[in-house]
């Protein structure tokens, strides 16, 4: 099954239509993909992210749909999601200037998926790959200042955690 939503996407980047009927496809298509379950909805979901990324795709449907997938990343299973979301990282890295706030969505969520099973060095290490201050995009004081709470918090824990170990 998972072959055919990378049929469907290859159709789809090689046709034209307005972007708005284009992007209701490629909706179809992340909706089908989260339809599927265990590896189905994995591989289904790197095609997925392999086509947003392509260049062939306009920058204005692969942004709005990278959002859209960012948001669907906390009902995945735990396991799938960290799975896709260092895929959708390594294949996004590239073009990484184009995609900032969907990156930084991705980091936020693999940071959680990371502190929920207290690995606090990689939490921390994701974290930090979030471009605050040398981005093209102008994040908010707040948002600045809660991720680098965040960080220094899990930085904290890691050393506590070291201490601990010691004694």
């Amino acid at each position: 099954m998972a072959c055919g939503v990378r049929q469907e996407l290859a159709q789809l980047m090689n046709s034209s239509g307005s972007h708005k009927d284009l992007a209701g496809k490629y909706r179809q298509i992340l909706e089908k993909a989260l339809q599927f379950t265990d590896a189905e909805q994995l591989e289904a979901l790197k095609a997925f992210v392999e086509a947003m990324v392509n260049e062939n795709v306009s920058l204005v449907i692969s942004r709005q749909l990278l959002t859209d997938f960012c948001t669907h990343l906390q009902n995945l299973p735990d396991g799938t999601a960290k799975a896709v979301c260092h895929f959708t990282l390594e294949k996004i890295q590239p073009r990484v200037i184009s995609f900032e706030e969907q990156v930084a969505s991705i980091r936020q969520h693999l940071a959680t998926l990371y502190e929920k099973e207290e690995d606090w060095r990689n939490a921390a290490l994701v974290l930090v790959g979030i471009p605050l201050e040398t981005g093209q995009k102008q994040y908010n004081v707040d948002y600045k200042l809660d991720t680098y709470l965040k960080i220094a918090r899990l930085s904290a824990a890691l050393s506590y955690v070291g201490y601990a170990l010691q004694g």
